[in-house]
């Protein structure tokens, strides 16, 4: 799909082209005019002519290459309008109308660019544009101009009023807020500003900026900790089993199932995101043993229930083989738990040792776990991996759900759904929102469902598990 920002710069690398073209084809097409129908015109006036005309038409062709430096409408990276050209269309369109300004933030892509490098936070913000657009356009508005004033700051033009565009950015936050994209946690925010009352461009844009950073320091009431005071309170957290815990029902035909999620807690009790403390405990060598934490808090759990509990692990820790033996001693000590504890995991790369890897999981399922594999369908490193060694279940990549409604996506996850069956696994789709994508699911024949049509993320008491 071609977004307005693509139209207008492939408009005006057109006619930069015609500027270079048209008048060194116009200057030879007279110069062969007056040589051919001159009378006087000999070899060596051609000659002389012919090298003229090439001299003026290099010198002009590298002039206007020259020149388009200083031309140029969109961002090298995102292909959104640079801020000249965007503060052109701003005073052109508020001329006829009063118009909004929304802007649109990438709040930590600072974080992003530290801990993925710069090449991925520019993958993050092509994608935002594209979701942008993609957005938009479902909302019949084809005619978007999109600036990226700076770093990770996206202002837009609406043909309408403050009132009529708020609703709209209710939804997109509702959509894009918090979102994944690659694995990589992104957190948007969003503002907006008409020109009924601020009509000149650098007063829009400074007071959106403003009520930007208020709306942040609204929601972000504590300061960002340095990475020295990160560290202290992850490892501090991790020493002292400082944990926060979620849990999600899932909707299983045959038990009942929850999916368990952790965060570590500073001492004053506030919450340390995944996002922040995970990459940090990679870094310092300390992933088994806060997975091993987690997983014993989760066998404890189970030995004390009925209830099927989903764990994500990394599958680097899986592998581990101390690791192993802790979460093998761990069901040990809590019989009541063998069968009860899913162990989810995800992998980019397909692991150098397959062989050992399938005993691993194999280990894994005879003493008592079971064993799913994420982002099924979409990662083809999970269609791969059911096919080396036996799973109990898979969850479907997210990225199915949203185009649920899609009767060729029905037709894919139908077949997928079968190849899984038929490898004895059951199926699992999260992420479902309401009855209708729920009867969809159903009817595609999904033993599992999960979302916040059947139950919403709950904080559960610590002190029970103690």
């Amino acid at each position: 799909m071609s977004f307005y920002t693509e139209e207008k710069e492939r408009e005006h690398r057109f006619v930069l082209a015609l500027r270079m073209g048209l008048p060194i084809f116009l200057l030879f097409g007279v110069a062969l005019y007056v040589l051919v129908i001159g009378r006087d015109a000999t070899a060596a006036s051609f000659i002389f002519l012919s090298l003229i005309l090439l001299v003026g038409a290099i010198y002009f062709i590298l002039f206007l290459i020259y020149q388009s430096t200083y031309e140029a409408i969109t961002d090298t990276v995102t292909h959104t309008f640079s801020n000249d050209y965007f503060s052109k269309l701003f005073y052109r369109w508020s001329k006829k109308a009063t118009i909004s300004v929304m802007m649109i933030t990438v709040e930590n892509l600072t974080t992003l660019n530290k801990q993925y490098g710069i090449k991925k936070g520019n993958h993050v913000l092509i994608e935002i544009v594209h979701q942008i657009n993609e957005f938009f356009t479902t909302k019949k508005i084809k005619k978007l101009p999109i600036c990226r004033y700076k770093g990770g700051d996206f202002v837009l033009l609406l043909q309408h009023d403050k009132e009529t565009i708020a609703p709209l950015l209710e939804l997109f936050l509702a959509k894009y807020q918090e979102k994944n994209i690659d694995e990589m946690e992104v957190k948007l925010s969003c503002v907006l500003l008409d020109t009924h009352y601020v009509k000149k461009y650098e007063e829009v844009i400074t007071r959106l900026y403003e009520i930007l950073y208020a709306t942040m320091d609204t929601r972000h009431e504590e300061e960002e900790l340095i990475p020295a005071q990160l560290e202290r309170s992850v490892l501090d957290a991790l020493r002292y089993k400082r944990y926060s815990i979620a849990t999600q029902s899932i909707h299983c035909e045959k038990m009942s199932m929850e999916e368990v999620t952790f965060k570590l807690k500073e001492e004053t009790g506030k919450l340390i995101h995944q996002g922040r403390f995970v990459p940090l405990l990679n870094r310092l060598g300390k992933m088994r043993e806060y997975e091993s934490h987690v997983l014993e808090t989760v066998v404890k759990m189970a030995s004390m229930t009925s209830t099927h509990y989903v764990l994500s692990l990394s599958a680097v820790t899986l592998r581990n083989g101390l690791f192993f033996q802790h979460a093998l001693e761990t069901l040990q000590h809590y019989p009541e738990a063998k069968h009860k504890i899913i162990l989810l995991f995800d992998e980019k790369e397909y692991a150098p040792n397959i062989k050992r890897f399938n005993e691993q999981i194999a280990q894994y399922r005879a003493v008592g776990y079971k064993i799913a594999l994420e982002r099924y369908g979409g990662n083809h490193i999970t269609m791969m991996y059911l096919k080396e060694f036996t799973v109990d279940f898979v969850r479907f990549d997210p990225f199915y759900l949203h185009h649920i409604h899609d009767k060729n996506y029905q037709n894919i996850v139908h077949g997928l759904n079968l190849i899984a069956h038929l490898c004895g696994a059951v199926t699992w789709m999260g992420m479902i929102e309401n009855s209708e994508a729920d009867t969809i699911a159903q009817s595609l024949n999904i033993n599992c469902r999960q979302g916040n049509y059947y139950g919403k993320i709950t904080l559960k008491d610590t002190n029970e598990i103690r």
